[in-house]
């Protein structure tokens, strides 16, 4: 693999903790625009503030984005600690573990110590 695919690769492997960075800012600022407009319409109007469905819909973009982004990465390290031949067999099985339980902290874990690091 070269340099610039392993630089893609990490910035990918970075990528969905930035997302979720991205969703609970997203969320603090949706729920605090709710907050906003009930107190400015708590006269009694009963119509639907229309514009934080586009608030909404920008945190189902965002999650749906991190979820496609952790699917892809953990197919692709999966394969990648299974064909990897420099590690030995009991090594390869935590490294599937780790990517099935904590795969967005194990991503940019084992692309730094077994991708990047690796001539």
């Amino acid at each position: 693999m070269n340099r610039t695919s392993k630089v893609l690769l990490g910035i990918l492997s970075i990528l969905p903790i930035v997302l979720l960075v991205a969703y609970f800012i997203s969320f603090f600022f949706f729920f605090t625009s709710m907050i906003a407009e009930a107190g400015q319409h708590s006269s009694g109007g009963n119509e639907f503030p229309l514009h934080l469905l586009g608030n909404f819909g920008m945190l189902f973009l965002i999650v749906g984005l991190m979820a496609l982004l952790n699917l892809g990465l953990l197919v692709y390290y999966i394969i990648h600690a299974v064909n990897n031949k420099a590690i030995e067999s009991s090594e390869r099985i935590i490294w599937i573990l780790i990517f099935v339980f904590a795969g967005m902290i194990g991503f940019p874990i084992y692309w730094y110590m077994r991708i990047w690091k690796s001539a």
